[in-house]
């Protein structure tokens, strides 16, 4: 069975990860800095992980509902975040809230639409959903980087080498101007903002021992074996390869 979010072992790894890089600690300040925060807005943060988003708007003042469905996730969120209220699912009082952010996980919540939807209905007039998004995953490629594998395809490759990852099926990240027109459909008026950062070959590999990542090439292993193939496979590569990695972000103001 693939490990997936709600595992413990998936909390760990991704914490790990969180505390050795600023990939995520980058992206949320950011995303922050756009959201125009002031003390005592009432913020829903969306797939709220183990709470680094949390963590950055409570810095502002401002009072934080989490949503995490995944329990693991969750149960680390409220240790590492205690002053936000954590829930595993959409309160029942789902609205008045001046501000919805998410951060790094907007794309698990497809088909956008019916997302953006849900938001403007709990969002409270003027307020705004706040996310962000790798742009390679809206099919915008980056520029290289610098040393033997100024891409990061090295690791990915011998990782899945000899080995036929499982077809993910269903619904695919529209590009920018879909997402555009998606919450225009739903009432907002965007603006898009966005920024670079490196991405480097040490970060990658702590990246991918986070179980769900390779799940579809290592179904039925154990977290720590993931691990350990992904610390032998980084042990062929140049660690000194970095590339980098373009963010697409949306401030988007319910009309």
């Amino acid at each position: 069975m693939p490990i997936g979010w709600d595992h413990p072992d998936t909390a760990c790894y991704y914490e790990a990860f969180c505390r050795q890089h600023a990939r995520y600690a980058d992206a949320n300040h950011a995303l922050i800095a756009a959201a125009a925060l002031w003390p005592g807005l009432r913020i829903l943060d969306l797939g709220a992980g183990t709470g680094g988003t949390a963590a950055a708007a409570l810095e502002r003042g401002v009072e934080v509902t989490c949503i995490e469905p995944a329990h693991a996730m969750r149960q680390m969120g409220e240790s590492l975040v205690p002053q936000a209220r954590w829930l595993g699912s959409w309160p029942q009082a789902g609205n008045g809230f001046d501000r919805m952010l998410c951060g790094a996980a907007i794309w698990q919540m497809l088909p956008f639409g019916e997302t953006f939807a849900r938001a403007a209905a709990a969002l409270n007039p003027g307020g705004a959903l706040v996310f962000n998004i790798p742009s390679l995953y809206l099919g915008e490629a980056d520029p290289p980087g610098g040393g033997r594998d100024p891409y990061l395809l090295e690791l990915i490759g011998k990782l899945a080498a000899g080995r036929v990852p499982q077809a993910e099926a269903g619904e695919r990240v529209p590009p920018a101007a879909e997402v555009d027109g998606l919450l225009a459909e739903a009432g907002f008026t965007c603006a898009q903002w966005g920024w670079r950062s490196k991405l480097t070959q040490p970060a990658l590999r702590d990246w991918m021992k986070i179980p769900p990542l390779t799940d579809a090439l290592f179904d039925g292993l154990s977290a720590d074996k993931r691990a350990a193939l992904v610390d032998a496979a980084y042990a062929q590569c140049d660690p000194e390869s970095w590339r980098w990695e373009t963010w697409s972000g949306w401030t988007a103001w319910k009309r």
